[in-house]
């Protein structure tokens, strides 16, 4: 079984020994410490989503069943009929809100609202692709599920619309030399 903590501890050393690589060895060029510590945040966002998302990863000698969830928002029905919202839902919802603030910040080209959308459905996909193969392979217990995709493209979707928030506020500072170094976009 790989574990989630084993896998988070491993990541996030091998992330730190990187930051300290990356410093020393480009210590001389100039680069704005900002858009360094935006980009070392993004990437420990991905290992916390690959954790929340893959792991625990349980070999079974006999894989489970793949459950497979075609039927778009049928966590609206669910929700009605159960008289809940479940927090797997706003735990979707959230997961890729950050993707949606990182993808334009760090990357000129996600700066476009549809280009963001995209990048969101192929990850949220992907993912949800990796769950079901995995099911089919290793017998991980996870399934594929469009409300997932549904969910999680909408989070990144409000985090984009809140990158443009920051965008619009942070203007008011275009003078501020920290801010000209990263170049947020504006």
């Amino acid at each position: 079984m790989i574990d989630q903590e084993f896998f988070h501890l491993s990541a996030t050393v091998f992330l730190v020994i990187y930051v300290i690589y990356d410093l020393t060895r480009y210590r001389l060029r100039k680069r704005s410490l900002l858009r360094m510590f935006v980009f070392y945040s993004f990437i420990y966002y991905m290992i916390h989503v690959i954790k929340f998302t893959l792991l625990p990863i349980m070999f079974t000698p006999f894989p489970f069943p793949a459950s497979v969830q075609l039927i778009p928002f049928y966590f609206v029905f669910d929700s009605i009929e159960s008289g809940y919202i479940g927090s797997a839902y706003w735990q979707n919802f959230i997961l890729l809100f950050p993707l949606g603030v990182f993808s334009p910040l760090l990357f000129r080209r996600l700066r476009n609202l549809k280009l963001t959308i995209l990048t969101a459905f192929f990850v949220s996909t992907s993912i949800e692709t990796i769950q079901l193969i995995m099911s089919l392979t290793i017998g991980s217990n996870r399934t594929f599920n469009v409300d997932d995709i549904i969910l999680n493209t909408s989070g990144a979707i409000i985090g984009y619309f809140i990158y443009k928030i920051l965008i619009i506020t942070l203007r008011k500072f275009k003078n501020s030399y920290l801010l000209n170094k990263f170049d947020f976009g504006l």
